[in-house]
């Protein structure tokens, strides 16, 4: 492949993405800079996070947290060519796995039922979700009728795995399901909405006049950024419970959070979050 090969040649591909005006902009953002100091911290918690095979909360909640990790890596390397999509796509990931990681982690019985239990197991823990959404009534009557379909379903393997709502709900998580989830998805489906995004639209008569193939997003890239930073940095907070950290740890997480609160205070447009 030419390196010197534009945009217009091979797209998203061409170095001129990483080393352009718009990279450079990205690059000396603030939440550019918060992203990259906790990518830092991150992979230094995972790092001194030392494995028990024996202990199987231990093992699949770090195993979640690795790969939130890995999708927070690939959003920093894809905002730098001005992916903001994909990094909407790896965003949605990672707010998925934030909804594995906390509720795995703050119910140890469905931990136990999904990873080593039997299907009776998994069958109790919806009926007691079930009932307790009889007197709190935060699941609407759709997801109610799903949850006592795959509850009463004769087929084993629609326990296999719970619907992301359920997750959400059992991580105290259900009113990010509701607004971020839905916002997040629309790149992952293609929906209408998303696509119009990229058009070229003439400021005085509304007319389209193109497709803009490498639209600037840097308002949306730059929510997007700092919601997986949110995400991750909840991430981290459950791993250092779950690990012994140095000391330093909860100190530099703290500062990150601290400077993440601060560049929120200047985006205007943001992705709504906790």
């Amino acid at each position: 492949m030419n390196d010197a090969a534009s945009f217009t040649e091979i797209g998203f591909l061409s170095e001129q993405c990483s080393y352009g005006d718009i990279a450079t902009e990205i690059k000396q953002s603030g939440y550019y800079t918060v992203c990259k100091d906790l990518n830092h911290l991150g992979q230094s918690v995972l790092n001194h996070c030392r494995i028990h095979p024996d202990d199987e909360k231990e093992v699949y909640l770090t195993l979640h947290f690795q790969r939130m990790l890995s999708h927070f890596q690939s959003i920093i390397i894809m905002s730098e060519r001005g992916m903001t999509h994909q990094v909407e796509i790896m965003t949605r990931c990672m707010l998925e796995l934030l909804f594995n990681l906390v509720a795995y982690h703050q119910n140890d019985d469905l931990l136990e039922a999904m990873i080593v239990g039997d299907d009776d197991q998994r069958r109790e823990v919806l009926v007691k979700l079930y009932n307790k959404q009889l007197e709190t009534r935060d699941f609407t009557d759709t997801e109610m009728e799903h949850l006592k379909q795959v509850i009463n379903s004769a087929d084993k393997i629609d326990r296999g795995d719970i619907h992301v709502v359920v997750k959400a709900e059992l991580a105290g998580l259900l009113n990010e399901y509701r607004t971020t989830y839905p916002l997040l998805s629309e790149s992952v489906h293609s929906s209408l909405h998303s696509l119009q995004a990229d058009l070229e639209i003439d400021e005085h008569s509304d007319a389209i006049v193109g497709i803009n193939t490498r639209a600037d997003h840097q308002d949306k890239l730059s929510t997007l950024m700092l919601t997986a930073s949110d995400y991750l940095m909840s991430g981290i907070e459950i791993m250092m419970k779950l690990h012994k950290q140095p000391e330093q740890q909860a100190s530099t997480l703290e500062s990150i959070r601290q400077k993440s609160q601060d560049v929120w205070q200047h985006t205007v447009v943001k992705v709504s979050h906790r």
